[in-house]
């Protein structure tokens, strides 16, 4: 639909209910020109970019319903913490009174509150997926609890004053009053504070609060009346605590202040924590090129990883849409071992993101580390998988550029052990020269232990080859867990590239199959044209190894089973930056 036909339809939907054509018009224009990969062409003539505001103002209710979320855990540890309090202060209090020989129906009173507290602090730390209005009914109770204990000492506290009537019982009347007033005045600070609330809710929790102890002291002077006969209302309010001006009034509003105070900083806290429709909930990776963060979409509820880039400054518009374009086609590729993108776009504040798939497992750099070589056989295992992803990349002229065991990740899919993910197609990195080689600084594709020399050489002519020169140092690197050229800077590296010959993978771990070893020497022939041609030949050259397929899914998962490897996340495999 065109814009205003959109709008027309929208708005007569709804009912000319303008909260709901507000939401509804936000979702449809993150989903529509904001966050959708596949956008027509004809939106490409619109807009260079795609620009997504942190935590637009029409879409808050998707905010306010993650606050809620989350204070509804704040508020079940919170009132677990008032339940188990009060059934410490109950218990030592009784004892105390006990030793003290008080009479047998305060025990009534302290028997309940004791019962109702404790019974609500094991059910408020045993039941984790307690419902909203099932803490706010744990809530009243508990509150309720504690005002009703309040009430029973400030009653009994008058009955023994005026039992014992003494000559300064008018004082001791005005006293005890008084600290009523502080008690409830107590109690309503705490709560409005302590207990996370819109300030609308606040109000009508607070205010009738405010008016307990005046109720209190009216029913204390009724009761008092009726079993003495006599009237003390005069002593009791012979202080000026509370008037002109209520402490508990005084509370309560200042606490539906503190309400609205806190929640609004929750809520501008979580919008802090928004990127489009997805939340993020934790940092799990982080490296010269940006942030990854685990997040969840706020509609579908499904987990993803978002990265975060934070573009060169010195960045100019060419290059940023070459980025943008490199994601979206990353976004067209759908091979099982190349990992998912989901969505793309870039905030206000400049800085790109995507959002992939959230895998567990650990990348191959991890697991190398962890156990040293590979065997052959699922080292080609690996090899096989990765080579298959990278042929359908190169028939739609997407190049890697950066293959190393970092952007290789070893997971769990479906059952399947084993199970490789090539990570993050197309990422330009900027390596810096220093001044005493170099007055510029070139923009470089890759990481110097694993890229091929015409990417240090002659960046412009990197090519489908440059990537299986690229997995064939990955693949050393799998079968001896060693790297054939190394250099105290990345310089020294890149030239180690272009002009050493590696030293055959026999040499360094015995073993090997020859023709396993003829494949990874091919793949790091130094002229591309000497290299096998393309990644659907490597797989089929690889296929034919005689130990291609003697790791199996069996194999994988009794590997698995032994070692429980502590595992990361797809998203934790950050770039290094090159400096």
């Amino acid at each position: 639909m065109e814009p205003e036909v959109r709008d027309a339809y929208i708005a007569k939907a709804s009912g000319n209910d303008q909260s709901i054509f507000a939401q509804v018009k936000s979702l449809l224009e993150h989903h529509i020109e904001e966050t959708v990969l596949d956008v027509p062409e004809t939106h490409e003539t619109v807009t260079d970019n795609i620009v997504l505001d942190a935590a637009p103002e029409s879409d808050t209710f998707l905010v306010q319903k993650d606050v809620w979320e989350d204070n509804r855990q704040i508020l079940r540890r919170r009132l677990m913490i008032i339940a188990t309090v009060m059934t410490i202060i109950i218990t030592v209090s009784t004892v105390d009174w006990f030793l003290s020989a008080t009479e047998d129906t305060d025990y009534i009173a302290r028997l309940i509150a004791f019962v109702i507290s404790l019974t609500a602090a094991i059910i408020l730390y045993r039941k984790h997926n307690l419902s909203l209005r099932q803490i706010r009914i744990a809530e009243l109770l508990v509150m309720a609890n504690v005002g009703l204990l309040a009430v029973d000492l400030d009653i009994r506290m008058t009955f023994n004053v005026v039992e014992a009537d003494k000559p300064n019982m008018s004082g001791m009347l005005a006293s005890i009053n008084n600290w009523n007033y502080v008690t409830w005045s107590l109690i309503i600070f705490i709560y409005g504070v302590f207990m996370p609330n819109r300030w609308q809710r606040a109000a009508c929790v607070l205010l009738p609060m405010a008016a307990a102890p005046y109720l209190v002291t009216e029913l204390t002077a009724y009761l008092v009346q009726e079993e003495y006969e006599k009237n003390i209302r005069e002593l009791m309010y012979s202080d000026l605590l509370g008037r002109p001006l209520s402490p508990p009034l005084i509370a309560a509003c200042i606490s539906i202040f503190a309400a609205h105070t806190i929640h609004g900083a929750r809520t501008s806290a979580f919008q802090a924590r928004r990127l489009a429709q997805y939340r993020l909930i934790d940092l799990i990776g982080e490296g010269g090129m940006g942030r990854v963060y685990k997040a969840e979409h706020l509609l579908l509820k499904r987990s993803c990883a978002i990265k975060l880039i934070q573009p060169d400054k010195n960045a100019d518009a060419r290059a940023l849409r070459r980025f943008e374009r490199e994601v979206r086609a990353t976004a067209q590729l759908t091979h099982p071992h190349t990992v998912q993108v989901y969505d793309y776009g870039q905030t206000n504040e400049g800085i790109f993101f995507f959002a992939m798939e959230l895998l567990p497992g650990m990348n191959l750099g991890e697991l190398i580390k962890k156990t040293g070589p590979l065997p052959p056989d699922r080292s080609v295992h690996f090899l096989i998988q990765v080579s298959d992803a990278l042929r359908e990349a190169h028939e739609v002229g997407l190049i890697h550029r950066d293959i190393k065991p970092g952007n290789i990740f070893i997971s769990e899919r479906g059952g399947i052990r084993d199970y490789t993910k090539l990570l993050d197609f197309g990422v330009v990195r900027e390596v810096k020269v220093a001044p005493s080689l170099s007055q510029t600084a070139m923009m470089i594709a890759g990481t110097p232990s694993f890229m091929a020399p015409e990417q240090a050489t002659h960046p412009e002519q990197t090519d489908a080859r440059s990537d299986i020169y690229s997995l064939g140092m990955v693949g050393y690197y799998m079968l001896t867990g060693e790297l054939p050229f190394k250099g105290k800077n990345p310089i020294q590296i890149m030239m180690a590239q272009v002009n050493q010959t590696p030293t055959p993978p026999s040499a360094i771990q015995t073993g090997i199959p020859a023709d396993v070893e003829a494949i990874i020497l091919k793949c790091l022939e130094k002229n591309p044209e000497n290299r096998i041609p393309s990644a659907a030949q490597l797989r089929d050259d690889l296929l034919v190894c005689k130990c291609s397929r003697d790791w199996t899914a069996t194999l994988a998962s009794q590997w698995w089973k032994e070692q429980q490897p502590t595992t990361s996340t797809a998203a934790e495999s950050a770039d290094t930056k090159i400096s």
